[in-house]
């Protein structure tokens, strides 16, 4: 899949009202306090939540930066600033999907759970991995009989899960499974090739999640319904993410109109252009940590 690159004529930076800023996946409580704290003791936002660009009738869905975003509305934030960006569409950002390596008491209390049919919104299929991959990757929110999850253990060892009714939502699904493991230590998250090539290459293959091919139709929906997805498991992939803005959380607290404030913040972002204070990388990078 092509991902698309934003130039630097299409960064969208603007304040709006933190109430129309809406999540489409569940917080953590614990990350939320984390940021909160950080947040409070820096006095400023660095990098502001990136929202979809061009949804109609929806308010700004947050993309990237739900723990941010929940953190400054419990501070008191009357507005937030926001990066848009275009979603959905062939032109648009497109998301897709992380899978979960879960740690072996957390994998053995899964299996266990879902064998003995104590995940209450779901039923199980044993199958392949090529089965769950066609069923997962063709995946619609709606459609009867769809598939939801799938635990992998092997090429010919997975166990498919399906709504046990009508009226149990795909995201109910994802929550109850992903509540079996919350808790259970470091999380591994990986991409659909990882997967493969650790299953068919680890001696003893760990049990890993694997989640829908979501669309952004998707994301919308669990937003606008208030029907969260787990945190965790969708994965935007944005070039052009605005880093180092480091805007004062009193800006965001004023009650100052919109109007100024995203006046203020052009005239911030054109002086800064012209003091060549703003740097455009054109070629993705590794960063190696200390």
């Amino acid at each position: 899949m092509a991902i698309q690159r934003l130039e630097p004529h299409e960064l969208s930076l603007r304040f709006v009202p933190a109430k129309d800023v809406a999540l489409h996946e569940e917080t953590d409580s614990a990350r939320v306090h984390r940021i909160r704290a950080a947040l409070d003791n820096d006095g400023v936002l660095r990098n502001p939540p990136i929202v979809g660009k061009g949804l109609t009738d929806t308010p700004h869905v947050v993309l990237d930066g739900a723990t941010r975003t929940t953190a400054l509305k419990l501070m008191g934030a009357r507005d937030i600033l926001i990066q848009e960006v275009p979603y959905g569409g062939e032109d648009g950002v497109q998301v897709q999907a992380w899978y979960h390596v879960l740690p072996a008491i957390a994998a053995q209390r899964v299996v266990n759970s879902i064998e003995n049919g104590l995940h209450p919104v779901s039923f199980v299929e044993r199958t392949t991995l090529e089965h769950a991959t066609e069923a997962l990757q063709n995946f619609e929110l709606h459609a009867p009989g769809r598939a939801c999850a799938a635990i992998v253990r092997g090429e010919d060892d997975v166990l498919l899960l399906y709504p046990a009714g009508p009226d149990i939502s795909t995201p109910q699904v994802l929550r109850e499974l992903v509540a079996l493991y919350g808790g259970s230590g470091e999380i591994y998250r990986i991409v659909h090739e990882d997967l493969i090539s650790t299953v068919r290459g680890a001696s003893e293959c760990p049990a890993i999640v694997m989640f829908p091919s979501f669309t952004a139709e998707n994301i919308v929906y669990s937003a606008k319904h208030s029907d969260f997805l787990p945190a965790g498991i969708t994965r935007h992939i944005i070039p052009g993410r605005a880093l180092n803005l480091n805007i004062s959380l009193h800006l965001l607290m004023a009650t100052t109109s919109i109007e100024e404030k995203n006046q203020w913040l052009q005239d911030v972002i054109t002086s800064k252009i012209l003091a060549r204070k703003v740097r455009y990388y054109h070629e993705p990078v590794f960063v190696f940590d200390d």
